[in-house]
């Protein structure tokens, strides 16, 4: 079974991950880490991020796997549709990084082995939330902290 990576940015006190198919923020250096993170690797996203987020472009240099109910199709090079998050863990890839949004952050939390987390100090205005990743913790072992001006990444490993 691959290693399952969620990668996410989150508003330490209120959990807000997104704001009308945005990022509440701006931090070069997560995104910096986000592409070197995910780069030449799988990346799972349910369809509202696939749509909002990133406006249907694929990710570059990545396998784009977009998880739909709906019965759905790209031509695109690098895309490609499932019905389900089980149907992408059977994939042969050796790190799948699931980057959003919260419906399958929410799913893909038990088969989550490692967290790499941006925490955004303060509070943000936002419609999307990720509260559970607070709720996992204890089942996770803070491996590393970095802290920066306004904001930390850290890494958790199961």
């Amino acid at each position: 079974m691959p290693e399952v990576i969620l990668i996410a940015a989150i508003a330490q006190t209120n959990g807000v991950i997104g704001d009308r198919g945005k990022l509440p923020w701006s931090i070069p250096e997560d995104l910096q880490r986000f592409r070197k993170l995910t780069l030449h690797h799988t990346v799972i996203m349910g369809r509202k991020t696939w749509e909002f987020d990133l406006q249907k472009r694929p990710l570059p240099h990545r396998k784009n796997v977009i998880v739909s109910s709906q019965f759905l199709k790209s031509n695109l090079p690098n895309v490609e549709f499932v019905r389900s998050l089980s149907e992408v863990l059977d994939c042969s890839d050796e790190k799948l990084f699931v980057i959003g949004g919260a419906s399958i952050y929410r799913q893909a939390l038990e088969f989550v082995d490692r967290m790499e987390l941006t925490i955004v100090e303060g509070d943000y205005t936002g419609d999307i939330f990720f509260l559970e990743w607070r709720d996992c913790l204890s089942e996770f072992e803070l491996v590393k902290s970095e802290q920066r001006n306004g904001y930390r990444f850290e890494t958790y490993c199961r």
